[in-house]
């Protein structure tokens, strides 16, 4: 029979140590990047689906993608962001059962298990002769998962989010006419915090909930090129590394919501690398295409595990495959102050069928996106931009058989009614007069 607050604390806390399965450490789903990615770091990329990131443009966030491109806006330049992203995924539940005795836990699922979230991003660059250099602040993960904590698969999630930030900073050099290449330098920082219902102790047993936080710094650098085919023309190709992320924190068991102790954890985390290939090309004065393909080695992360000296290791099997996202954009140029510009694109998640849990409800998804940018003056330029995400049903299969399951139960369900609404304004100034300073690129 379990029990739950009727032994004393001092012996609790002995049967916890040897008992407690700690959770892992994984992103908060609902991110829009595939995976735990966040994709969305500019309204002027936006309004493309991010059609051309890394073929340069006005929009000074391409040095995100390629640090190459930053010899794209000569003078001194600065591009404020911030990003509404309104995402929605239930979790219906067609069975679930609790740890240890297989108890039936019902059919409570989730509406929606998706947060809102507000994701800004700065951009400043200077370029000069053959040099350009910038420094990027952004969000590359994160993003918040709720659902309460007596639902059908609380076992599985109940609270799951990641705060990321990293800081870019980057230089350009142009070799000749038609090649500049570009190299950068990141800090990242990342914490996060998850929690789920848990068997706390062993004799009596004893059920309740665990809490894990944790933070990290991590470094990594990034490269591109960008080759001028021909006037209004370019190709771009950018690459990111791994960040290696050793988060250190702590797990605290929870008995009606009220912590019982305080255990030291670690765990590693491995950043995906990311390799982005665009194009842009102004067919007419007024017209302008761009298209992107881009890949995200995922499949680095297929377990992750908490550890802790006061407690066995916790493994979430994650076996997630490579991220690939294709895009295609237009911009049409209405008048001299505004430009008009849509994008379409379809990302295939790296989140399996097999291992998907509500942690993270990922699936495929298909975007569709409107933009624009309006020159208040010569310097100020607005920029505007709405996306809406329509994500595929995916299946939830954890059975307490499955790898790391089996003080889990098991949760039987699907990701239904996935969508997503993005909003993202920016303004970006030039400091420099246009016609004081030398393009490095003849657009």
């Amino acid at each position: 029979m379990a029990t739950y607050l009727t032994c004393p604390r001092r012996p609790f806390f002995t049967r916890a140590l040897m008992t407690l399965p700690v959770l892992a450490i994984a992103g908060a789903s609902g991110a829009w990047a595939g995976g735990f990615g966040l994709r969305e770091q500019s309204a002027y990329y936006q309004g493309y689906s991010f059609a051309g990131v890394a073929a340069g443009g006005d929009g000074l966030a391409s040095m995100f993608w390629n640090p190459a491109a930053l010899s794209f806006s000569p003078g001194l330049n600065m591009e404020a962001n911030v990003t509404w992203i309104a995402p929605h995924a239930s979790v219906d539940v067609y069975s679930a059962t609790g740890p240890i005795f297989g108890n039936n836990l019902g059919t409570m699922g989730v509406g929606d298990i998706v947060d809102d979230a507000a994701v800004p991003a700065t951009y400043i660059t200077y370029a000069w002769d053959r040099i350009a250099v910038g420094l990027a602040i952004n969000a590359p993960f994160g993003l918040i998962t709720d659902a309460p904590c007596n639902w059908s698969g609380r076992y599985y999630g109940c609270y799951s989010r990641i705060f990321d930030m990293n800081i870019q900073g980057s230089i350009a050099y142009k070799v000749n006419e038609w090649l500049t290449i570009g190299g950068g330098f990141n800090v990242n920082y990342i914490d996060a915090r998850l929690s789920n219902a848990q068997v706390l102790g062993a004799a009596p047993l004893t059920f309740g909930a665990a809490q894990v936080d944790g933070d990290s710094i991590g470094y990594g650098v990034n490269l591109g090129a960008l080759l001028t085919l021909a006037p209004g023309t370019t190709i771009g190709l950018g690459y990111r590394s791994q960040i290696d992320q050793e988060l250190n924190g702590t797990i605290t068991p929870l008995i009606l919501n009220n912590p019982v102790a305080k255990l030291p954890a670690q765990a590693g985390l491995l950043l995906p690398d990311q390799a982005t290939l665009s194009l842009r090309s102004k067919l007419t004065p007024s017209f302008t295409v761009l298209g992107t393909v881009e890949w995200t080695n995922w499949s680095t992360v297929q377990q992750l595990k908490v550890e802790s000296i006061a407690a066995p290791p916790s493994i979430l099997n994650l076996q997630w495959n490579d991220g690939w996202f294709f895009s295609g954009g237009v911009e049409y140029q209405w008048d001299p102050r505004l430009a008009l510009r849509a994008g379409i694109a379809y990302e295939l998640t790296p989140v399996p069928d097999e291992t998907r849990s509500p942690r993270l409800p990922d699936t495929n998804r298909l975007w569709l996106s409107a933009g624009l940018t309006y020159a208040v003056t010569d310097k100020l330029a607005l920029d505007l931009a709405y996306t809406h995400i329509f994500g595929e049903e995916g299946p939830i299969n954890q059975s307490v058989a499955d790898l790391g399951n089996g003080l889990r139960g098991s949760l039987v369900g699907a990701v239904t009614d996935a969508y997503v609404d993005i909003v993202s304004v920016a303004l970006r100034y030039k400091f420099d007069s246009p016609a004081a300073a030398t393009p490095l690129i003849t657009k």
